[in-house]
């Protein structure tokens, strides 16, 4: 077990941290090899002068090796069949240690204070290095990831019945941390307004402070229309440090249809690359809500009820979620990374017509597949897993103004 961990971890670990522990394991699993060589002689003939003090190592590399698995378990709060394994070695490294004491197996030992020395050191170092990799270094590096919305110079059709304007995202990683793109989307609104000369009233900035945070008194909005969606970039992207996703977009925004406002929401959730992995599955996983073989488009499934309604249409995609090291793995249950791209239908209230729609993203870990079972936010935060909004908006006067100048 021990080298098996070891080696994956020192050459596979997300963090510096974590490679380090695995070299600490594959040493470990060496000293354990020879203690289990040196039992044969221990226990026979005690050809070998030094046999017992070499057993007394192995037990005690078991003993401490085996206690960073137990409290990585424990404090990781979740069940796996290994837990099984860590209190059988528990059991037996006791086992193990009475055995000895009562043969007295330091009496032929030189030194035997030294040697106790080196093995707490040798579990001090080895407790050290697990808390750095696991919860200081991944906790303690910020992440840069600048993510703006913004619009470009618009420009007038030839007929002058549509304004063409140009939408930015802007996307990068500046900072020194890779992640993994969960989900990136961006959806432009258009709001037909109308001015209030006397302006609104009280519920209506009671609904409006509810529903979107904010409330302009002498603004009345009608229900939005949809002018455009999509995708900053790949779903399960990798973003090293210094990489640059930024995209711009164009939208036809119609001169004719009374919009008074138009409005850009992007949306962006990632994982820290120190904390968790995407599965190699998740770029190619899309599944669609409605049958994509018929050409009829007829919605087969529905989301889970905490992500849309009942004959809602989405894109989901969906990957098993590993953790920055292998020793986490074998200590924490399988999760699941499940990123909802939801296109909902007009029900009574909704801020947009009937026939229209408002994208949204819904992004979470869940402890099943099908992303029913969804983890606490306490749950979810040791994979950093964070969602980042972004909106901005411009009249269409202001619109038309830019495009004359």
């Amino acid at each position: 077990m021990l080298f098996y961990v070891g080696v994956t971890d020192a050459f596979n670990a997300l963090a510096y941290g974590g490679r380090v522990v695995g070299a600490v394991f594959v040493a470990a699993a060496l000293v354990e090899g020879v203690a289990a060589l040196a039992v044969c002689d221990y226990w026979g003939k005690r050809n070998v002068r030094y046999s017992g003090a070499a057993v007394l190592a192995g037990v005690g590399s078991v003993a401490v090796t085996n206690l960073m698995f137990l409290i990585t378990q424990i404090q990781g709060r979740s069940y796996t069949v290994f837990l099984w394994l860590w209190i059988g070695l528990t059991l037996w490294a006791i086992w193990a240690l009475w055995m000895l004491t009562r043969r007295k197996v330091w009496e032929g030992i030189p030194h035997p204070k030294g040697i106790a020395l080196s093995v707490v050191v040798s579990g001090a170092i080895g407790l050290a290095s697990l808390v750095y990799s696991q919860m200081y270094v991944p906790y303690s590096t910020p992440v840069k990831i600048p993510f703006r919305v913004s619009f470009g110079d618009p420009a007038p059709s030839a007929d002058g019945t549509v304004l063409h304007v140009p939408a930015r995202v802007d996307f990068r990683n500046s900072g020194s941390v890779r992640i993994y793109v969960v989900g990136a989307t961006w959806t432009v609104v258009g709001w037909p307004t109308r001015f209030a000369e006397k302006g609104t009233g009280a519920n209506d900035w009671k609904r409006d402070l509810s529903s979107s945070d904010e409330t302009i008194r002498h603004v009345i909005y009608s229900p939005s229309r949809m002018l455009g969606a999509g995708r900053v970039t790949d779903a399960g992207s990798r973003l090293d440090p210094g990489q640059d996703s930024s995209g711009e977009f164009v939208v036809d925004v119609p001169l004719r249809s009374g919009f008074g406002r138009i409005e850009i929401d992007a949306s962006l959730s990632f994982v820290r690359a120190d904390r968790g992995k995407l599965g190699n599955s998740f770029v190619d996983s899309e599944e669609t809500s409605w049958d994509t073989r018929s050409g009829k488009e007829v919605h087969v499934r529905d989301a889970p009820g905490w992500v849309a309604a009942p004959g809602d249409d989405f894109y989901r995609y969906s990957s098993k979620i590993y953790h920055s090291s292998e020793m986490l793995n074998l200590t924490h249950a399988t999760d699941y990374a499940n990123a909802w791209w939801v296109l909902p239908n007009w029900t009574a209230g909704d801020y947009f017509p009937k026939g229209d729609t408002h994208p949204y993203l819904v992004v979470t870990v869940a402890r099943d597949p099908e992303g029913v079972e969804r983890l606490s936010d306490s749950e979810q935060e040791p994979y950093g897993m964070v969602t980042v909004d972004r909106w901005t908006e411009q009249t269409v006067d202001q619109l038309l103004k830019a495009s004359k100048k």
